[in-house]
């Protein structure tokens, strides 16, 4: 054989060894889809004057951090409009600044719905400003959200999330706002309008097929109820019917009963309300006088949610509410702690009792439900 044939089968059979480990190497380098993914869904994350006059606002969340960051996405309502340019309000028409919403993000919120009563609170204009600040967070920290727009004639948009090979769609509605200024630029569904109610019902259908995994996140219910109202429940199971796996509803700003539904061969969650995950509502409680209505407000889970792949989509692995309350802390204001935690926090022996007193009913409260399709 010729000196520079043999030289040349050298020289392929060099290319075609380094060409393997390159695509070898390509390879390995594309993430394999994950059979699961852990969420948590937490309740309303509220902004009374004594939550944003106590900084900084990492102390609200410093007791859930480790379970926020445990999982793969975190889920959380944002109860006001976000703008800067105007001074921090009070209830009943909020505002905030983008350093309180910061402090979420750093906590391990991922993912947030900006759909509900109070987001016009401050008018047109600061539903743009909201929607332009936490644009910026989403370019700066890689947070998603869902539930309001800047062009009034732009219809439902689902935000689309890629996570461990999961294609996620997600969408937040209101189904009424406090002040009309500024309604265009929200998502809001009026479900007792059979027309309306039929068109959400359409975007649900038509858009989830898209996607693994469709969250919705839905904002409507009677305030203080310990249970949810007939008609909003099975709209709830009705969208489920339509293509949700997770429907996330709040407003009510106390727990109420969670489902989980089965339906054409899967199961979808459906969170009635899991209360407020912060808030000032209980900043008056007195642990030595019974006041069970204001200390429901204080009182929520985190829902961890496990969910399985399938070959036509995702069904519901298993549900793990985890107890949480708003503690007055001395120095710190309003925190978040965890129920399991109590007995080891450094707080008073007599709120270590009343919590301990009102465990049990929590408990039973967040045991959930298995219904079937039509009953």
């Amino acid at each position: 054989m010729r000196w520079y044939v043999l030289y040349g089968l050298i020289i392929l059979l060099l290319a075609v060894t380094v060409f393997g480990v390159v695509i070898a190497v390509r390879a390995s380098d594309v993430e394999p889809v994950r059979e699961t993914l852990s969420l948590s869904f937490i309740g309303d994350i509220m902004a009374h004057d004594v939550n944003y006059s106590r900084t900084p606002y990492n102390f609200i969340w410093e007791g859930v951090v480790e379970v926020l960051q445990a999982d793969d996405l975190s889920f959380g309502n944002l109860e006001f409009p976000i703008d800067p340019r105007l001074p921090m309000s009070n209830y009943p028409r909020f505002n905030v600044h983008p350093s309180y919403v910061d402090a979420a993000i750093e906590a391990g919120v991922d993912i947030f719905s900006l759909a509900n009563n109070h987001i016009t609170d401050q008018g047109a204009d600061s539903v743009r400003q909201t929607f332009k600040v936490i644009e910026e967070f989403q370019a700066e920290k890689g947070i998603r959200f869902s539930g309001i727009k800047t062009n009034q004639f732009d219809g439902f948009i689902v935000e689309e999330i890629d996570y461990g090979g999961w294609k996620i769609g997600f969408m937040a509605v209101t189904a009424f706002v406090n002040l009309a200024k500024g309604k265009e630029l929200v998502y809001l569904v009026n479900y007792r309008n059979d027309i309306v109610k039929q068109d959400l019902l359409d975007v649900v259908r038509n858009q989830s097929s898209r996607y693994d995994l469709f969250v919705l996140s839905f904002h409507d219910g009677i305030e203080y109820a310990p249970e949810p109202h007939r008609d909003k429940a099975e709209f709830l199971r009705e969208l489920a019917r339509n293509g949700a796996d997770i429907i996330w509803s709040h407003h009510p700003h106390v727990l109420q009963p969670w489902e989980a539904l089965e339906h054409d061969g899967k199961t979808s969650l459906i969170i009635m309300s899991n209360g407020n995950f912060i808030s000032g509502q209980t900043w008056t409680l007195n642990p030595a006088e019974e006041d069970p209505h204001r200390a429901d407000t204080g009182e929520s889970a985190i829902f961890r949610v496990i969910v399985r792949k399938t070959e036509n989509g995702s069904t519901l692995e298993s549900v793990d509410p985890y107890l949480i309350v708003n503690y007055r802390h001395p120095e710190y204001g309003m925190v978040v702690l965890p129920y399991e935690n109590l007995d080891a926090a450094s707080i008073p022996q007599i709120w270590k009792d009343y919590y301990q007193k009102r465990l049990p009913d929590l408990q039973e409260l967040v045991k959930g439900v298995s219904v079937v399709s039509g009953e």
